[in-house]
């Protein structure tokens, strides 16, 4: 079995590379990035559950006030 070739170039941990700061402020941006992402996730996600909800109110309040129509017509009639 052929042996698997070692790479010629280990990565540096940002200690070795001698710029460090760069590499934080890189990171701090990152993070405020995937952070703004997510609150907007979170604002988009919260408006449609707020239609699906109105939805479902809309469609169990019709659907109850169908059934007690139908049940008082029926009670009606055999009167």
């Amino acid at each position: 079995m052929p042996k698997k070739p070692q790479p010629d170039k280990m990565p540096k941990p940002y200690i070795e590379d001698g710029n460090i700061e760069a590499h934080i402020i890189a990171d701090m941006l990152r993070i405020e990035s995937i952070t703004a992402e997510i609150r907007e996730f979170k604002e988009t996600t919260k408006s449609r559950l707020d239609k699906l909800e109105n939805w479902i109110i809309s469609i169990v309040a019709i659907t109850v006030t169908s059934l007690v129509s139908t049940v008082i017509t029926l009670v009606m009639r055999l009167i």
